[in-house]
């Protein structure tokens, strides 16, 4: 079929498949398909349509503003919803005009009618839809052609024709064609939906929807929200909305929820457990309650019952299942018998019954007695272990001797009862009553206590006796004298000093403020007098004269002390190796501190930091308790330091300050890391003829053994150059002072590890012209890195191998830690 639109009094033509044709009074033809385009017919006013068709033609036009439908001659198979039409037909909204194989679907709204080709139906216009037969159909329709006519209105046929009452039957037709035609409309833009639940429902349909399809295992259905409603026994009920997308095919995945399931829950013995199901409480048994499918852990707990814990997979969907749990008393049956009988029996002191017994003990170790008037109590100590019953041999009870409960003032005392030691005060003594004892009581410092005892059986005596104290005289002086004496660690006099103390041992330290504090201990004896003198030292805080040579952390660390004094620091342009930032300025140490002999180790640092893992490098260990701790940044040591001053009593160092930690200036008397200037004159220059180049002298090769280098045993570790020739024995870090001290006793000074210092990191091109020695320096205020010294098991060239070389960072290092240090005061 053709398809033309023309305007009136045109010639032209064009076509087009798959539109729509509008017309109204303003005199356009609208196209409907792709896009909507208004088409001016030479200006002329449109008034009707013309189409012709292989077995007619037929004329739509406008009257009045009715629309109707005019049949022309030779017309043999216009149809309007399905009826014949053989006369001019009124239009009316939802109309569907069928001619040969084509069908015209008619839309009315503001004065406008419009034309759709819906379908080509092989079957008349009649024929049940097909999804895809009408997809195909709607591009494939044959062209119409569609003119404008010399139309007038037939009057005289019109005025004519008698009003007709249309029939039942002709009502009937057009009911069902108008049904078939929404069916079409539905068929051709329904979506064809598949359910797939899991598991699959029992049954399932959807209650909100009027217009459905459904095809064997699908569902036509209109683009949208619908509600569906499915059931399956032992599953929740499934009442959901699902949307519908613009697919044509869609399947849409629903799943249901199982049923809890019904379990009973049971003990034995009936002792009202309570239940707790994954650890939430549930209730006390016996009890039947929902569960959740899926594996549980169930737990029953009850007074002097041993928990008992069960996994039970809950089936769910409503089944019943039962856990019926045998419990584990958690003390066990006791039996004890006495000779003779009716003894009272304590347990842990509390009365539990009169013997023969059967006591019902819980488990651990408990304190079991007897007790029958006249008779010694009878006293043991017993392991129960849960429900493991217990018959304890019979016991015989002997006639009660006489107790005395002996203390003395002061306490400790030693007792002896006829020439036997018995213990010391306060103590119970047991003795055969009706006769004497000798007792005597001795405590050094005090005058010997002799008596003679006589006890009646079973008396509970308490005799309480002060001791009396024996003195001595100690004579006290010191040169210079004006020191203060300090006795067992209270200051009793200045010295020259003459003290009446206990005759017993007592600790006497002598001080005095700038001179080195001296201690002794002395037993005064009575009517012998005796003298101490003390030579105190002056306290030089430049040579540590006077001042302890090795002090201990509160963690048993040792500290040595290291002299002040003057040197040059940096290296000379010529020394092989040296680098840029090791320029040479004087430097001066105006008092003397103290320098871990050994670098912190990993049990140390997790003293304070427990979860610290120092980790391992190519396999190897770096976390034992013995290796020095490293992968700390500088700040971590930092805070380590002030924990352990404040542990010993110390002022802390280290401060918080924009974010990081600095040190407070001046230093205070905490626990620190050594400065970059005291860190190299330990290392290079104090009690040394001439500076250090290396640890171990002034030239290489290194000597075996010298300390923990990149030597041979670590070539297949560090997978790079190493030291060809040196070995030590260790690829990694080894335990600290593994290897031998220096002359100042530090051990580790230029090896193992390499080491954090306190200042931040700086580099100086030129010396200071001055000549004058930077006294005390501290470094720079603040910085972005710090400074690095010493080499490490990794190091291997002559440059990071000499004491001099300087490194830096602000991140922490598998061959990286750091040793103590401390003001004198």
């Amino acid at each position: 079929m053709n398809a033309t639109r023309q305007p009136r009094g045109g010639s032209g033509a064009e076509t087009n498949a798959d539109w729509a044709v509008a017309t109204d009074f303003g005199g356009h033809v609208r196209r409907f398909g792709a896009e909507t385009l208004p088409i001016s017919i030479g200006g002329a006013v449109v008034d009707d349509i013309a189409i012709e068709g292989v077995q007619g033609s037929i004329r739509i036009g406008v009257l009045d503003g009715v629309f109707f439908v005019d049949p022309g001659r030779g017309t043999r198979n216009l149809r309007v919803n399905g009826a014949s039409v053989t006369a001019t037909r009124k239009l009316a909204a939802g109309d569907v005009i069928a001619l040969d194989s084509a069908r015209l679907y008619c839309a009315i709204a503001g004065g406008t009618l419009t034309l759709g080709i819906e379908a080509r139906v092989t079957a008349g216009d009649t024929a049940p839809p097909d999804l895809d037969e009408l997809a195909r159909a709607a591009s494939a329709v044959d062209e119409f052609e569609i003119k404008p006519i010399a139309f007038r209105p037939d009057t005289q046929r019109a005025e004519g024709r008698k009003s007709r009452v249309p029939r039942p039957a002709t009502l009937a037709a057009a009911a069902g064609f108008a049904v078939l035609a929404v069916l079409a409309w539905f068929a051709f833009t329904a979506k064809s939906v598949e359910f797939q639940f899991e598991p699959q429902a029992a049954e399932y349909s959807l209650p909100g929807t009027f217009l459905k399809l459904w095809l064997r295992d699908r569902v036509l259905l209109s683009a949208g929200k619908h509600r569906i409603a499915a059931q399956l026994p032992g599953y929740y009920p499934l009442n959901t909305e699902i949307d519908v997308g613009a697919d044509r095919y869609q399947t849409l995945k629903l799943s249901f929820t199982k049923l809890p399931g019904k379990i009973s829950l049971t003990a034995e013995p009936d002792v009202q457990a309570s239940v707790s199901v994954d650890g939430q409480p549930l209730g006390r048994t016996p009890m039947t309650a929902d569960i959740r499918p899926g594996k549980h852990r169930f737990e029953f707990s009850a007074d002097r019952y041993l928990s008992e814990v069960r996994e039970l997979d809950v089936t769910g969907g409503g089944e019943a299942q039962a856990l019926n749990v045998a419990m584990t008393p958690s003390w066990a049956p006791v039996s004890l018998a006495t000779d003779p009988p009716g003894a009272a029996v304590f347990v842990d002191g509390q009365a539990a019954g009169t013997t023969p017994a059967k006591l019902e003990i819980d488990a651990g170790t408990h304190e079991l007695e007897a007790r029958l008037p006249g008779y010694n109590a009878w006293q043991t100590t017993i392991a129960v272990a849960a429900n493991q019953p217990q018959e304890l041999p019979p016991v015989k009870l002997v006639q009660a001797d006489g107790r005395i409960d002996l203390a003395t003032k002061p306490e400790s005392a030693s007792v002896t009862v006829d020439g036997k030691f018995l213990g010391r005060t306060p103590v119970t003594l047991r003795l055969r009553p009706g006769r004497n004892h000798e007792l005597t009581i001795a405590k050094p410092g005090y005058e010997t206590v002799t008596r003679t005892l006589s006890i009646e059986a079973d008396s509970g005596r308490k005799l309480a006796i002060d001791l009396v104290a024996l003195y001595g005289d100690v004579e006290i002086d010191s040169a210079p004298q004006g020191a203060e004496v300090w006795v067992d660690g209270s200051r009793r006099a200045a010295t020259p000093a003459k003290l009446e103390l206990t005759a017993v041992e007592h600790r006497i330290e002598v001080r005095r403020e700038g001179f080195a504090s001296k201690n002794a201990e002395v037993t005064p004896r009575p009517g012998f007098a005796q003298t101490l003198r003390f030579e105190l030292a002056a306290l030089d805080q430049g040579s540590g004269s006077g001042y302890a040579q090795t002090i201990k952390t509160g963690l048993g660390q040792e500290l040595k002390l290291i002299p002040a004094g003057e040197f040059t620091m940096g290296s000379p342009r010529s020394e092989p190796g040296r680098r840029s930032n090791e320029v040479q300025r004087p430097v001066k140490l105006s008092r003397a501190f103290y320098l871990g002999a050994r670098e912190v180790t990993n049990a140390e640092f997790r003293a304070y930091q427990a979860e610290h893992d120092s980790g391992s490098f190519s396999g190897k260990t770096l976390n034992d308790d013995a290796q020095p701790v490293v992968r700390v940044k500088w700040e971590d040591a930092a805070q380590f330091l002030n924990w352990l001053s404040v542990k010993d009593g110390l002022q802390p160092v280290y401060e918080p300050h924009d974010g990081t930690w600095v040190p407070a200036r001046p230093l205070r008397n905490g626990y620190r890391l050594p400065t970059e200037a005291e860190w190299e004159w330990a290392a290079r220059f104090a009690k040394r003829d001439k500076p250090l180049v290396y640890p171990w002298g002034d030239e290489l090769p290194a000597p075996d053994r010298s300390d923990n280098f990149a030597d041979v045993s670590a070539a297949d570790v560090l997978q790079s150059a190493t030291l060809a020739v040196y070995s030590d024995g260790f690829p990694v870090a080894a335990p600290v002072g593994s290897f031998p001290a220096d002359a100042l006793g530090l051990y580790d000074i230029g090896g193992n590890v390499a080491e954090w210092v306190q200042d931040y990191y700086e580099i100086t091109f030129e010396a200071d012209v001055s000549g004058k020695p930077a006294v005390d320096p501290l470094g720079p205020a603040d910085g972005r890195f710090h400074v690095i010294r010493g080499s490490s098991w990794r190091s291997y060239t002559k440059t990071d191998l000499r004491l001099a070389y300087r490194d830096y960072s602000g991140d922490a290092r598998e061959d990286l830690g750091f040793r103590i240090a401390r003001n004198l005061e």
